[in-house]
């Protein structure tokens, strides 16, 4: 008797993604085709009520790098949030390995284990940088602009190998 399941690489192989561009629309479907507007959610500027003082703190900072840059559209309200939210805790975390250490007894064996904030920090770091990532994405992709291939330092290298 066989045993049941899909086998990895059984079936009719897929079509390559140029194949499927040249053959056009086999089915005639229509085409949906998706528009967002240019515009973009406008961030609010002052934070919402339920962060602590600290994360609004960072809310408002980062606010106002934005708004400096020109990038207060695009970026999603809740994203700016979760980044303030978890920057404040990482910094929480931060000040309780500074102000106990990063080692604390045990209570049960009385030897030397890690700090449950070093753990905790470090969760806290990479949700901040996840976000982060989010936020910086949508800022690099704004203001991405095309490089004429000329270095402003070349001029300047002009000068002072040409000049005697």
């Amino acid at each position: 008797m066989g045993r049941g399941g899909a086998r990895p690489g059984a079936g009719r192989p897929r079509k390559a993604a140029a194949q499927k561009v040249l053959e056009g629309n086999p089915g005639h479907r229509p085409i949906e085709v998706v528009t967002l507007s240019a515009e973009g959610v406008e961030l609010p500027s002052e934070p919402p009520e339920y962060l602590s003082e600290r994360a609004k703190e960072i809310y408002r900072t980062v606010y106002a790098w934005l708004k400096s840059i020109g990038c207060t559209s695009g970026i999603l309200p809740y994203n700016l949030e979760e980044y303030a939210f978890c920057k404040a805790r990482w910094l929480e975390c931060e000040e309780m390995n500074t102000k106990h250490g990063l080692l604390v007894k045990d209570p049960v064996s009385g030897k030397a284990m890690p700090s449950p904030f070093v753990a905790m920090a470090q969760q806290y770091l990479r949700q901040t940088n996840d976000v982060w990532s989010k936020i910086y994405l949508v800022v690099r992709e704004s203001k991405l602009t095309k490089w004429d291939e000329k270095n402003p330092n070349d001029d300047i290298m002009e000068k002072l190998l040409g000049g005697k």
